[in-house]
């Protein structure tokens, strides 16, 4: 679905990550400079917080609004993302040949839905009085299951570059760098997130694994 994804997907990647992470980082210090940290850390909406404090409490709950808007707008479009992904891994027989069917607009409707349902249970079961620590489960959650691809990937690095003709030494250095360092992050996120994470992530990934099994017979075919 994109063109030149070789030269677009990595610039979009790259570009959009730094371009967040320069926001992240001056709108988080405009905001601990602003108000006392442990008075921040206890708001359920930092930025409505400050902007109630700057201009008053209208301007504060329109930001929150916006800010509402925007992570429906985000949610959709990984929802529409993420039901692509299933649907080619499904065409391909990783997944079951349910999650590749799409409607008459070619949009993966069914492998939504399902993963609709299964995100709805997860935030059901990690349901918490305060918004912030239920946010924070399910953010650990989701970056250990993540990052255990990018493991593979990375381990994998080499041969992926051999498969794809570029297995000269001075072409691999650089490369082999690169997923070392990426080894290194990925290792202290999941340190980061914490032993819960960790443990909810390790039976997250035993059960792909199980799921696996039943599909791998398939592949030696």
């Amino acid at each position: 679905a994109v063109e030149n994804p070789e030269r677009n997907v990595p610039i979009a990647v790259l570009g959009g990550t730094l371009g967040s992470a320069i926001i992240y980082i001056l709108s988080t210090n405009v905001i601990f400079g602003m108000l006392p940290a442990a008075y921040v850390a206890q708001s359920n909406a930092p930025f409505g917080l400050v902007f109630a404090y700057m201009f008053g409490p209208v301007a504060g709950k329109v930001v929150m609004a916006l800010m509402c808007i925007a992570c429906l707008g985000s949610l959709l479009g990984w929802q529409f993302t993420g039901g692509n992904i299933y649907r080619a891994a499904a065409a391909k027989g990783f997944y079951p040949s349910l999650l590749a069917r799409v409607n008459r607009f070619g949009a993966p409707v069914t492998g939504m839905v399902i993963a609709g349902i299964i995100q709805t249970g997860l935030s059901l079961m990690t349901i918490s009085p305060s918004l912030n620590e239920q946010f924070e489960v399910l953010t650990n959650l989701a970056v250990i299951t993540n990052v255990i691809p990018y493991f593979f990937c990375m381990a994998a690095m080499e041969f992926i570059m051999i498969k794809a003709g570029h297995g000269r030494r001075e072409e691999l250095r650089l490369p082999m760098i690169a997923s070392f360092m990426g080894s290194l992050y990925t290792l202290y996120a999941c340190y980061a997130a914490g032993a819960d994470a960790m443990m909810a992530a390790a039976l997250v990934f035993f059960f792909g694994l199980t799921l696996y099994g039943f599909l791998a017979p398939l592949f030696e075919k």
